[in-house]
Formats: structure tokens, sequence, C-alpha cells
């Protein structure tokens, strides 16, 4: 699987790894999968009916990412990591609860108790692995109106990777107590915050003109890259897609 700008003419393509790296594409735009996966009923959607949470996330995934640059056995242990029943407080990771004549996806079981610890846990995790094989310093720079930041930070902090560092950017006064708290109480040395006068925002475009002058060679070959990790990155949808396809499923 190859990813392209949404700016772009096709001409070039990138890799998941530098797509996902690099957050936002060399001319600005955003990357998407160069094409899509023909899914079946039979072959795909019921027999993924049957999967766990982290099964299920692992064989949606693996149609995004070749196995060239994340084997199987890699990739899985990425998707069990990312979403284990031990940093969850419901075994079924996004349980399915009947109300009245609805079903309702409860998506706050997460350690950060909000949506986004299904999205950030795997890409933090998917970063880190690649970080690894670099033996690349990583800084994550994210910019949160509340539940982002205290996911990433967890996240980061769950991969326990020296090579990985982040820096949070939140609006001064303009998230609840709760949320600063779980940012600002954190007490690590990977992990910095900062608060910014503004509006929720307006750190976007500081942050997307850092990543475009900060990644304009191949970052591969630098002592430190920066990435992004806001739902720009490519990672973010990909996995977000997991709990769609299983509540679907139910």
């Amino acid at each position: 699987m190859r990813y392209r700008s949404t700016r772009g003419d096709g001409s070039e393509d990138y890799s998941f790894e530098q797509a996902l790296f690099s957050g936002y594409a060399p001319d600005g735009g955003l990357f998407v999968p160069a094409s899509l996966p023909q899914l079946a009923a039979v072959e795909h959607l019921i027999p993924w009916s049957r999967l766990t949470f982290p099964e299920l996330c692992y064989e949606i995934l693996r149609l995004f990412i070749s196995q060239n640059e994340i084997s199987n056995i890699d990739l899985r242990e990425i998707c069990y990591k990312s979403l284990s029943a031990e940093d969850f407080d419901d075994d079924n990771i996004v349980p399915i609860k009947k109300m009245g004549s609805v079903f309702v996806a409860e998506l706050f079981h997460g350690p950060t108790f909000c949506f986004k610890d299904l999205g950030m846990r795997p890409v933090i995790n998917l970063l880190s692995h690649f970080a690894k094989i670099r033996n690349q310093a990583t800084t994550l720079l994210v910019a949160t109106t509340g539940d982002t930041g205290p996911a990433a930070v967890r996240a980061v902090g769950d991969a326990s990777n020296p090579l990985l560092t982040i820096l949070v950017h939140y609006p001064h006064g303009q998230i609840s107590e709760f949320q600063r708290k779980s940012l600002t109480t954190v007490d690590s040395k990977c992990v910095r915050i900062v608060s910014f006068e503004g509006g929720g925002d307006d750190m976007d475009s500081p942050i997307k003109q850092t990543l475009l002058n900060c990644n304009d060679s191949d970052g591969a070959d630098k002592k430190r890259s920066f990435c992004g990790v806001n739902s720009y990155n490519i990672g973010r949808p990909l996995v977000q897609m997991v709990h769609f396809v299983s509540s679907s499923t139910y």
C-alpha cells in the first residue's frame, strides 16, 4: 500500500512510514491511500464479527500497511499492546449496549476516558516501532482542546520508548480542569506542556508550518524527526476505522 497527497496529481507516492512520520504531505495536503482495498461480506465482514477488538485492528491495518514495512508478528504485537484489556476497563474495548431500540457504542473505556485513546495508542506505538528501527529521536507535536493531549501523553508514557518525546499545546482557560490536570501533572522528562492565548485551532497553522519546515528532506537521515499526531495524521483515521467496523458487525 502506498499513499498520495490530496493536493498532488498522483505522480508521487509514499510509504506508510513516510506518511505516518510526515503528518502533512510535502505540498501541505493530507495523505490518503493510493487505492482502497475491496471487502466482501463472506471473506471479511462476517469473519471479522467474531474477532476481538485487537484482532480486528490487526486485520484492518494489515490492509493498509505493507508487510515489507511491518511484519505480521510486529503489527499484531502493536495492536495487542495498544488495545490491551489491562489498559481499558472493559474487555471488549468498545462494548455495544442496547438501550431500548438503539444500540450504543461506548468509546470511553480507555485510560483517559475518551475515544481518542482508540486512535492514539496504536499510532504512538507504530511511531515507536519505526523510531526504534531508525534509531532516531522523534518529537511529537500536538494541539489539543482537551481530549487529544491527555490521550497522546498517556500513550507516549505507556510506549516507554526513550526516543519519543511529546510537546502538547492547549488554549489557556479553554479546557476543563480535569483535562488540564491530566496534562500538567504528568511527571516525565519526555513530556512538555505549554498553554497559549487564543482559540483551540490557533496552533494548527504554526504546527503545520513547523512540520513542513522540519520535514523538507528525508526524515530518516536526520538525528531528530518531528511528527504531528492530530487527526490529519493518516494513522489516526486508519486506526479509528476499527471501532466503526466493530460496531457495524455487531
